[in-house]
């Protein structure tokens, strides 16, 4: 629960700290996606979630809430971080037609297992349905887009933090960032090798930690930002920084 909690108070604040700019119309793309993935940690927390879901019906309709939410969190950064960080495969996977027919069929997928379930109660990650077939296969269905996405992303944002040409803080953010989507990706895996197993730490740690790394680096972006703005100049951090 505490590194549930960090995530998403260091997500609330750095969403709030892009709120001035977002304001004046810059680059609200990637505060929206901050704002989602604030909306969906705030939703893994049963304090914010059973009242959430008792506005809803009380039939756990916030967990589903809470999936698109990553899903559009992790459309609109993966656009954005394959942009700044000049990874035009990535781009295409993401926002082309095979990027989006995988969203679709994410979306698709995971709303027939919500529907095919039976979850009467209100319950914060439907852990008091766990012994439903329908719920583990939503619970791994649902992190098949934003595994698509962390595994296109991945290997470009990797590259650029061992780019010597990159500015020290550029490549940090970038292998901050990276090692955020491996650790979806290696969540992902183990939690298909171990379907319909106990699961261990690693199902409760791995999915913050990675969104705990992915908004520092992020926050640490914006802030090198807002110091070139300052001080412009000519180098390498104008191609990672524009969209994100």
């Amino acid at each position: 629960m505490t590194l549930q909690l960090t995530a998403f108070v260091f997500t609330v604040l750095f969403c709030l700290q892009r709120l001035p700019s977002a304001i004046r119309g810059e680059n609200r793309g990637m505060f929206s996606a901050l704002l989602l993935m604030a909306v969906g940690m705030a939703l893994s927390i049963p304090f914010f979630y059973l009242r959430v879901d008792s506005l809803l019906g009380g039939m756990n309709i916030a967990n589903l809430l809470l999936r698109f939410s990553v899903f559009g969190a992790f459309l609109i950064f993966g656009m954005k971080a394959a942009s700044a960080f000049n990874a035009p495969r990535a781009q295409r996977l993401i926002a082309g037609p095979v990027g989006f027919c995988v969203l679709g069929l994410a979306s698709a997928t995971v709303t027939v297992f919500f529907v095919l379930s039976d979850l009467p109660d209100s319950s914060t990650a439907l852990r008091a349905y766990e012994g439903q077939d329908t719920v583990a296969a939503y619970g791994d269905t649902a992190r098949l887009y934003q595994t698509y996405v962390a595994a296109c992303l991945a290997p470009a944002l990797f590259l650029c933090a061992a780019d010597s040409r990159r500015r020290g803080e550029i490549r940090i953010s970038a292998g901050l960032m990276s090692l955020g989507m491996t650790a979806f990706v290696v969540h992902a895996l183990l939690s298909l090798a171990l379907w319909n197993l106990s699961r261990g730490w690693w199902d409760r740690t791995l999915p913050y930690a990675a969104v705990l790394a992915i908004s520092i680096a992020l926050a640490l972006v914006w802030n090198v930002r807002r110091i070139e703005k300052r001080k412009p100049k000519s180098n390498l951090l104008a191609m990672a920084n524009g969209s994100i």
